[in-house]
């Protein structure tokens, strides 16, 4: 189902600029069995997109560094092989101009911060299959 890859885990690029928020998420998500790539600021996001293949699933805050989250959402809805991954918007921005112009750009969900861990895990795993997080058997050796 994924666009990240042919494995059975699902990405999520997080672009974050906060080192807190970034931990953060990146621990929550991971608990929980996906994958997590992290990208600290704007121009580093845009650079994946011409790069690497696409996530799962992007969370996107719109305060970054070097270029603005609305800049990337609009960079990555014009990557063809990008436009349907689902863009969560996970911001401290919560002026309703910002969250009409997002939605206008492209954005697929709109979260606040300060989330709680089970809000975000729900809307990841709205967009995415949750991962199991089952451990798998080991195989016996001979």
């Amino acid at each position: 189902m994924g666009t990240a890859s042919n494995s059975s885990v699902p990405t999520v690029l997080m672009i974050e600029d906060h080192d807190d928020t970034a931990c953060l998420v990146r621990f929550i998500l991971e608990r929980h069995g996906y994958a997590v790539r992290h990208a600290p600021d704007g121009r580093n996001a845009t650079h994946l997109t011409e790069t690497s293949e696409p996530p799962d699933l992007i969370l996107l805050d719109i305060s970054l560094p070097s270029l603005s989250g609305l800049e990337v959402l609009c960079a990555i809805r014009s990557t063809p092989e990008w436009q349907r991954v689902p863009i969560i918007m996970l911001t401290a921005n919560g002026r309703p101009e910002s969250i009409v112009e997002a939605t206008t750009l492209g954005a697929t969900e709109y979260l606040k911060k300060p989330f709680s861990p089970e809000h975000l895990l729900r809307t990841v795993a709205s967009f995415i299959p949750k991962p199991s997080t089952q451990p798998t058997p080991e195989v016996a050796q001979p």
